[in-house]
């Protein structure tokens, strides 16, 4: 009498085929952010109304990096055209000033509500939102070493100084000339502003391009894997949906019983979009080119290692995942 047997399941590498590849935004999406910054660099020129920021104000007054604040001039200075170009316009103090904070509180959101997270089965929603945390502290750290700290001053400010720039105008003090000569290079930022000081010289990094972009590239990547269970990316032809190792999961679409899961993605979505226009304003009115492209090659760095780099390296994408997988 024959004997039914169960047959074994592969325990070799999930791999990646036909609908079940990971459907995240390609990398070439992430052009927008240099054509963003070219066009803004473009109008800047051609534009009577973009004024460069160095004809009323020594350095960008939106970036969020001490270089970058701090390097501003005391003397008096026409007010600029443009509402965008002002250092204290609503945007900039209560978006730009503490966008991280608007980043963190998005990704919670989304980490809280979305059914790719909430509604998943118990083994799987641990080890999306574990993968989930991996992903935002890579992004947060790479955030927070280059503009915040990093064993001292931060990259930005480390940079500004190895390329030259330092402490100019600082008020008198009883001090030998050598004294004095040290102090401009090895004062930070911030002490150089306690100091009475001006930061001047060196490769100001864009602090503001930096965090824009990394910002609103990571919120977008979040958020369209959150949407795979409305949008049944990875949906067969019986509507049941496969994780990264080929096991079904039923689509959810709770959202006519309860609204928050569609709010927090298109808060996610606001979040993002007003990210871009305010770095499409950084293009127009702050920073030289090379200063707002350093910035850009470092954000995209980070958002190459968190989210593309895990769609071709198995091992990493054991560490960090693949939203929505």
């Amino acid at each position: 009498m024959a004997t039914a047997t169960t047959p074994l399941r592969s325990t070799s590498p999930p791999q990646f085929k036909g609908s079940r590849r990971p459907r995240l935004p390609p990398a070439l999406a992430l052009i927008i952010y240099p054509i963003t910054l070219v066009v803004g660099s473009i109008y800047s020129v051609v534009s009577p109304t973009a004024r460069h920021p160095r004809t009323f104000e020594t350095a960008s007054p939106l970036t969020p990096s001490l270089a970058s604040d701090l390097n501003l001039s005391t003397e008096p200075h026409p007010s600029p055209v443009n509402y965008f170009a002002r250092k204290n316009n609503i945007f900039n103090l209560y978006f730009v000033k503490i966008g991280w904070v608007w980043i963190t509180v998005t990704f919670l959101a989304l980490l809280l509500t979305q059914p790719t997270y909430t509604k998943a089965p118990s083994g799987l929603r641990s080890k999306r939102t574990a993968h989930a945390l991996v992903r935002y502290s890579i992004v947060t750290a790479a955030w927070f070493l280059t503009t915040q700290w990093f064993f001292g001053p931060a990259v930005i400010d480390r940079t500004f100084v190895l390329t030259g720039g330092k402490c100019d105008n600082l008020p008198p003090v009883r001090a030998s000339p050598d004294t004095w000569e040290e102090l401009k290079v090895i004062l930070t930022a911030a002490a150089c502003k306690a100091a009475g000081g001006a930061w001047k010289g060196g490769h100001d990094v864009s602090g503001h391009v930096f965090m824009l972009v990394l910002g609103s590239a990571f919120l977008v990547f979040e958020a369209v894997g959150a949407s795979r269970c409305y949008l049944g990316a990875a949906a067969g032809a019986d509507g049941k949906a496969k994780d990264d190792e080929g096991e079904e999961q039923t689509t959810i679409d709770d959202t006519t019983i309860n609204p928050l899961p569609a709010l927090a993605l298109r808060f996610a979505w606001v979040v993002a979009g007003l990210s871009w226009w305010m770095l499409f304003m950084t293009a127009i009115f702050f920073h030289t080119w090379l200063e707002k492209l350093s910035g850009l090659v470092i954000s995209l760095a980070v958002i190459y290692v968190t989210y593309l780099l895990p769609q071709s390296l198995l091992p990493w994408r054991n560490i960090v995942g693949i939203p929505g997988l």
